[in-house]
């Protein structure tokens, strides 16, 4: 039997609320790797740091610079204090972790397109202060190694979702509800040429900006908010028709498109519809819900043509009663359930691709669908910093 690894995971994502850790026992590599999770946490980032992520895209100049610099320093700390702080409660010594995997705090994105044939991420969280902090390689800029190799910047933990979740017989579904919602189509037997993943558009971003600036609280728990209000249709259509949701994939989006400019042209066309209060949360939740059942029946009528028998919630959306429950009523005759049905905590997803992601490095294998991303050829991901 192969011999067990320890990888560490650490995941910070869209919504940058806070930082996902999750300790991975590996066995083997590539496709014949084996997974369990041992351990996982989430600590939220505190409000000062936050509200320095949110606004960080629309910095400029040598101030700018100076801010951007100290941001990522900044979140680095506290992710790699959040992996200690892991460890420490599952009583493992830093010495025992082969790698970690850390995501960073992707601040902008830019896709490839007409004008630009490689695309651009600006990525915060110094991987080099990390393994000062944890003491340990860090394997670390896997949506930088995916542009560089022509693609859309991911989903790079598609290959991930695809050795946690492949099936034999059933064709499964993973769909992400983190601040941005991302779906990845594994057809029953499928190798990992087969998967198709792309970000849906906005998971819980919208709704988490709207409760903040209008309910003063940072999400809605469980959908309460949501659940007291009613679905203002014509706003409802109106959102829909997003430029974002009639582009096909490869395609892939950040928080900055769905925050800022666009909360401001939102709240114009809810004012225009009389639409406020438990009314807009109810309204924007169904955004979500709607884009993901979109796009699934997308994958559907594309180059997946089976319909999914399973469709696997993952993120801190799925602990949305409402949402989930809307998603789970489109997508019937599809069974839905949380990652939790599979052994997994809800938000500890993400966090274990990376560490699957840092043994991949480690191992020097190409755990990439760049089909899926649009990527010229499959490459090993990321950079080694120790």
């Amino acid at each position: 039997m192969a011999k067990e690894r320890l990888f560490l995971g650490l995941y910070s994502g869209p919504a940058a609320d806070g930082v996902d850790a999750a300790l991975a026992a590996v066995r083997g590599s590539g496709p014949a790797m084996s997974v369990q999770q041992i351990a996982h946490t989430q600590k939220l980032y505190p409000e000062e740091i936050r509200r320095r992520i949110r606004v960080a895209p629309g910095r400029q100049g040598e101030g700018g610079a100076k801010e951007l610099a100290e941001l990522g320093r900044d979140i680095a700390v506290a992710a790699a204090r959040t992996g200690l702080g892991l460890l420490e409660e599952a009583n493992i010594p830093a010495e025992n972790i082969q790698a970690v995997g850390w995501s960073g705090q992707t601040i902008f994105l830019l896709a490839p397109g007409a004008t630009n044939e490689l695309g651009a991420a600006m990525e915060l969280g110094a991987p080099a202060v990390v393994a000062r902090r944890v003491g340990r390689p860090v394997a670390a800029g896997f949506v930088a190694s995916d542009l560089a190799a022509g693609g859309a910047g991911g989903p790079v933990t598609s290959w991930c979702d695809w050795l946690l979740f492949r099936d034999e017989r059933l064709t499964r579904v993973t769909v992400h509800l983190g601040g941005i919602a991302a779906a990845c189509f594994l057809p029953a037997g499928a190798e990992a040429s087969d998967v198709e993943a792309f970000d849906v558009g906005p998971g819980t971003i919208v709704i988490d900006e709207l409760m903040q600036k209008d309910h003063h609280r940072l999400w809605d728990a469980d959908g309460a908010t949501a659940s007291a209000g009613r679905v203002c249709a014509p706003l409802l259509n109106e959102l829909l028709a997003h430029p974002y949701f009639q582009v096909d994939p490869p395609k892939q989006t950040h928080a900055a498109d769905w925050t800022n400019h666009y909360i401001f042209r939102l709240l114009h066309m809810a004012q225009k519809h009389g639409c406020r209060g438990a009314d807009l949360i109810a309204t924007v939740t169904e955004l979500t819900a709607q884009a993901v059942a979109r796009a699934v029946g997308f994958a559907a009528s594309g180059p997946i043509t089976e319909r999914a028998h399973e469709v696997i919630l993952t993120g801190g959306g799925a602990l949305n009663i409402y949402l989930a429950g809307r998603i789970r009523a489109l997508l019937s005759p599809s069974s839905t359930y949380t990652v939790e049905h599979y052994g997994l905590a809800l938000r500890a997803k993400q966090a274990l691709c990376h560490a699957v992601l840092a043994a991949a490095r480690l191992d020097e294998y190409p755990a990439h669908c760049h089909h899926a991303t649009g990527a010229e050829r499959s490459s090993v991901l990321g950079a080694i910093l120790k």
